[in-house]
């Protein structure tokens, strides 16, 4: 078997283009394994470890990392990454900053990059029924309004117009509620706030130079948090300029940045940041990570694997 393979998500690039790419790039030892309907990659992964990979190439998006990132996780597997992102947000890459266009200037790098190492969110999590689950994130997780929304969108248009069919879901999801949350973070004492959703992100950069957690860092050995809470028409246009071009104009500065601090709070977005973040809804609320809508939960603790992955890049 050879130690290089490459797991890609058939619905997202063909191996015809793949192996064209490889074959430019004069790379003949590659190992081709297409993701799987269910399991999105994880089957996939078993068998390229199985035959003795060493260095896994991802094609595809933030939801086929996350896959194949749980079954790295849980087989213990000791294994180098590289990513060739074709997917719809590609929130990972992007916070790596790689190009989300240019397949093969990804894939030099992916076979010629050098390591880094980042750091790897844990949520570990109780359902309705008592049932604990863990999941493991390399972007965003989230609990409430957001986590709707990814489920009422639509996969159909996720297909055909990307990202921005994400805003279709937010339609749907009208009239925005608004849920209370018990929240901890490391030691400090519980807070209750009153939210539309909580975010707990390792990275902070989403399409289109949108960021709610600006601080964010993959490998800074902490997990940052965006509480969402307008209340009033003027106070989702401030929420709307700060996670938009406040952020690269306003933010860079000293002053600006004070400012911005200052002035946050959770009428319009607020931020935390700690190693440890405990959330409890007062009301079974829906979970996401990495995008993908799972199930109501009751209580949520975040958690960082310090340098918990290693890429090639």
């Amino acid at each position: 078997m050879n130690e290089l393979a490459v797991i890609f998500n058939p619905q997202k690039i063909s191996i015809g283009k793949l192996q064209k790419a490889f074959t430019k790039q004069k790379v003949t030892d590659a190992s081709f394994f297409a993701t799987e309907p269910g399991t999105n990659g994880a089957v996939a992964t078993k068998e390229a470890l199985a035959l003795g990979a060493k260095h896994l190439i991802i094609a595809g998006g933030d939801g086929t990392i996350r896959a194949i990132v749980q079954e790295l996780m849980e087989s213990k597997a000791d294994v180098t990454l590289s990513l060739l992102p074709v997917g719809t947000g590609n929130i990972l890459a992007r916070n790596l900053s790689l190009s989300v266009t240019n397949l093969d200037a990804n894939l030099k790098r992916a076979i010629n990059g050098s390591d880094f190492d980042i750091d790897l969110g844990i949520a570990k999590v109780l359902d309705k029924e008592g049932n604990c689950s863990t999941f493991f994130f390399t972007g965003i997780a989230g609990v409430g309004m957001d986590a709707r929304i990814m489920q009422r969108t639509d996969l159909k248009a996720k297909k055909r117009i990307g990202w921005f069919a994400y805003i279709e879901g937010g339609f749907k999801s009208l009239p925005l509620k608004f849920e209370k949350f018990d929240i901890q973070v490391d030691d400090q004492p519980v807070r209750t706030i009153k939210s539309y959703s909580v975010l707990v992100g390792n990275a902070g950069w989403l399409p289109g130079l949108i960021s709610m957690m600006p601080d964010a860092r993959l490998d800074d050995a902490r997990l940052d948090i965006a509480l969402i809470g307008p209340r009033k028409f003027w106070n989702w246009v401030d929420f709307l300029s700060r996670i938009t071009w406040q952020n690269q104009v306003v933010r860079p500065l000293a002053l600006g940045r004070k400012w911005l601090d200052q002035t946050a709070n959770l009428k319009t977005i607020e931020n935390l940041n700690g190693s440890r973040i405990r959330i409890r809804p007062h009301h079974p609320v829906l979970l996401q990570v990495d995008g993908d809508p799972q199930f109501e939960i009751i209580e949520a603790d975040f958690k960082l694997l310090t340098k918990g992955l290693r890429f090639k890049l």
